[in-house]
Formats: structure tokens, C-alpha cells, sequence
């Protein structure tokens, strides 16, 4: 009898422990919401304490940690020892469990940051090396690779290429930098532009890292960046001959953009001056050379440019005109190019083994791009075209780990049926 009250009384120590430890997590998580990280790690090291083989309370703890220092107010006393315990912690996680794939998604994130520190001093060994660190460190598995070589592909020589967070921009950073593939691209974060060092670098290029793109501010005007006074104004930006008979414009010499105020202070509205530094550049261009935005450009970064691009391969295409409900809405043979061939999806199933469930949703796209390609040819009465679209899915897009492209496929069927 004491022998088994015995055993009563540490499983019940047992399962406290675990309680205690769950309400710290929930706690944490809590905080996290409120944007409250340095109270979230405080709790999360509390709870790591009482459970040192927990892998996600260390996934949390990198997680967390990576976002004091870089999406918070400044941190201070940040430093590369810093980033080395961010990196520690996310390191014990996959250590503890190899499967968390979030855990890789955060170490391609935080040696990202270093990367963009080191872009800031112009130091190329340790940008290159930041990259080359986290492919080693499995950061950046084949399917995303891939992805990030499809938007590339997409690009014509010399482009501009505008894309959104860190999923897109840190995997071509690595094919850029580390593998020397398509450098003649210059590719911006969009969530870059409104810090004057990065815009400064831009203007200027960086050998062997990054490619300059069109800017016709001063180094002053840059470092002078502010909310910009702005009321909604039309920017009206000459078209050149190229461009034009390209699209076989006519007597169209100029786009005409709106571009509206997307900050107020009382009755005061302003311009964000990331989208100062974005209008400025495609103003500076003069259509030279191809500006692109990759599929994770959220429209609200765009500046109304939304409405004026062409669904171009795995990327949009910003063209000098409206484009919704034209011929120019969509490229079908350059989508078929790049999204019609079995040699671009030859890592795709890669992710069922790597997922990364933080990030591995933008694979849709892959899917929403191939919906939008059937209802074209629905639209134009081209069956045989959106049968060929099914069977390619069927024959080599068929993977488990994105149940929601289910949705996307049903409906690209659909269209069949309609027929």
C-alpha cells in the first residue's frame, strides 16, 4: 500500500510539473500576442527550467528572442552574442526534435538578420557566409529552394525584382550570393525601403551582393527620409518607345498612377517614405528595364500598383496601364513556361519530409497561379487546355502537406465541367 501511494504521489509531483509548465507556455504565448517579448522569454525560461528536454519550449524561446531584437523597439546591448543565443536556442530544439520545422524556418530567419547587418556594413564575406551558414543548417530545403529559382526564372534579364518577407527574399539571397545564379537581378524587400542605410546601399549597389537599382534622390535627401506631406496625386510617368510598341500602345505616352497618402496625423495625411523610395524608383526607371513583384507582395505594400500588373510566369509584371479585365491581365505562355514543366517541380514532394508549416503555405501560389492560367482558357473556350492543367497537377503536384490546394483544384475541375 505505501508502495503504491508512493507512486500515487510522484505521478501526481509529475503531472503538476507538466501543468505548471503548460500554464507558463500559455502564458508566454499570451504575452507574445500582446507584443510583450521580453515578458513571453522570461515566462518560457521559467518554464524551460522546469522541463529541459521540452524541443518546443526552445523553438519558442529562438522564436521569440528573434523577434525583441529585430520586430520590437531597438534592443539594447544587441549583438552578434545575442544572435548567437537565438541561435542556440533554436539549434537545441531541432537537436531535441528534428522535426520541428519551424525551428529551421527561424535559423534562415536569424542568420537573414545577420546577413542584412552585414549588408549595412558592407562587409560581403559575412553576408555571403551568413547564407551559406544557414543552407548548412538546413534552412533551406530543396522545395523552397526551388521556389525561390521559379520566381527567378520568371524574371527577364536585368529586372527589378520587388519581393515580401523573408521565405522569398533569404533562399534567393542564397542562389545570388552563394551559387552566383541570376545576379544581374537586383531584388528588393519591399520592408526594407523605408530605412535610409538600405536605400542608400541600393543606390549605390554593392559588389558581388547586390546589383543598384534606379534612384534619383541624394545621399542627403535619403538620410533625410521622413513621412512626406501627400494628398492623393496622380504621378504621370512617360512611357518609351519600346514600351510602347512592346504593347502596342497607340497614342497612350504616359502612365498615369494614383498614388494616395497612407498615414494621418489629425487632419494631415502623409506618404509613407517606403513608398517614396518605391515611387521613386519606378518613376527613376523609365521602363529600361523590367520591374517585377513576386507573389508574396502583400497590395497594401504596393501603392495601388496592384492595378497595373500582369500575372507574368511566377511573378507580376508591372506594366503602363491598367491591366484588369485586359489582354495584358495574364501571360499564358510564359505561365506555361515556367509552371507547365515537370523539371520545376522535381523538388516539390521534398516538402513532405522538410515542411515548414510557418511558411509552407506559400507553395499555394504554385497552385492559385495554375487556377488563374484554367479560368483564362475557360474564358476563351480552350478545354483541352485546362484538362492539360489537371492532368499535370495530378501527374506531378500531388503531395500531401498543403490539404488546401484541394480547394484550388476542385475549382480549376470545375471549369471543366462548365464546359
Amino acid at each position: 500500500m505505501k508502495r503504491v501511494f508512493f507512486i500515487f504521489v510522484c505521478w501526481s509531483f509529475i503531472g503538476s510539473l507538466h501543468g505548471q509548465q503548460a500554464d507558463l507556455k500559455n502564458e508566454a504565448l499570451a504575452a507574445f500576442r500582446k507584443a510583450d517579448y521580453k515578458t513571453a522569454i522570461d515566462l518560457l525560461k521559467q518554464a524551460k527550467d522546469k522541463d529541459p528536454d521540452n524541443a518546443e519550449l526552445y523553438y519558442y524561446l529562438g522564436y521569440f528572442s528573434h523577434y525583441l531584437a529585430y520586430d520590437s523597439r531597438p534592443l539594447i546591448g544587441y549583438d552578434e552574442s545575442y544572435s548567437d543565443k537565438v541561435l542556440q536556442y533554436l539549434n537545441k530544439a531541432i537537436e531535441l526534435d528534428t522535426d520541428l520545422g519551424d525551428a529551421y524556418y527561424f535559423i534562415g530567419a536569424e542568420y537573414g538578420a545577420r546577413a542584412i547587418q552585414a549588408l549595412q556594413e558592407g562587409n560581403e564575406n559575412t553576408y555571403i557566409s551568413a547564407y551559406q551558414s544557414a543552407f548548412i543548417k538546413k534552412a533551406f530545403p530543396k522545395w523552397l529552394i526551388e521556389y525561390a529559382d521559379n520566381i527567378l526564372k520568371s524574371c527577364d534579364e536585368q529586372a527589378i525584382l520587388f519581393v515580401g518577407g523573408d521565405a522569398e527574399f533569404n533562399p534567393i539571397q542564397y542562389l545570388q550570393t552563394v551559387k552566383n545564379y541570376r545576379k544581374d537581378v537586383t531584388v528588393i524587400p519591399l520592408g526594407l525601403l523605408d530605412r535610409p542605410w538600405y536605400v542608400k546601399r541600393l543606390a549605390h549597389g554593392l559588389k558581388n551582393i547586390l546589383s543598384k537599382a534606379p534612384i534619383s534622390l541624394s545621399d542627403k535627401q535619403i538620410f533625410d527620409m521622413h513621412p512626406y506631406k501627400w494628398d492623393t496625386l496622380t504621378i504621370e510617368i512617360p512611357i518609351n518607345q519600346q514600351m510602347k510598341q512592346e504593347l502596342s500602345l497607340g497614342a497612350l505616352t504616359k502612365m498615369k498612377w494614383t498614388l494616395a497618402p497612407d498615414l494621418r496625423s489629425g487632419n494631415r495625411t502623409y506618404l509613407n517614405p517606403g513608398k517614396a523610395v518605391l515611387a521613386n524608383i519606378v518613376e527613376t526607371n523609365h521602363w529600361e528595364r523590367p520591374i517585377y513583384f513576386s507573389l508574396g507582395c502583400h497590395p497594401r505594400f504596393l501603392a495601388g500598383l496592384d492595378e497595373y500588373l500582369m500575372l507574368d510566369g511566377f511573378v507580376n509584371k508591372l506594366l503602363p496601364i491598367k491591366t484588369k479585365d485586359t489582354e495584358f491581365a495574364i501571360n499564358p505562355d510564359k505561365i506555361e513556361r515556367i509552371l507547365l514543366v515537370a523539371a520545376n517541380f522535381k523538388n516539390l514532394s521534398d516538402v513532405e519530409y522538410h515542411n515548414m508549416p510557418r511558411v509552407s503555405n506559400i507553395l499555394l501560389n504554385y497552385y492559385q497561379v495554375l487556377y488563374k492560367l484554367a479560368q483564362y482558357y475557360h474564358q476563351n473556350n480552350q478545354n483541352q487546355k485546362i484538362r492539360d492543367i489537371v492532368s499535370f497537377i495530378k501527374t506531378n503536384m500531388t503531395i500531401n502537406a498543403l490539404p488546401n490546394k484541394e480547394k484550388i483544384i476542385t475549382s480549376i475541375e470545375n471549369f471543366i465541367q462548365k464546359q
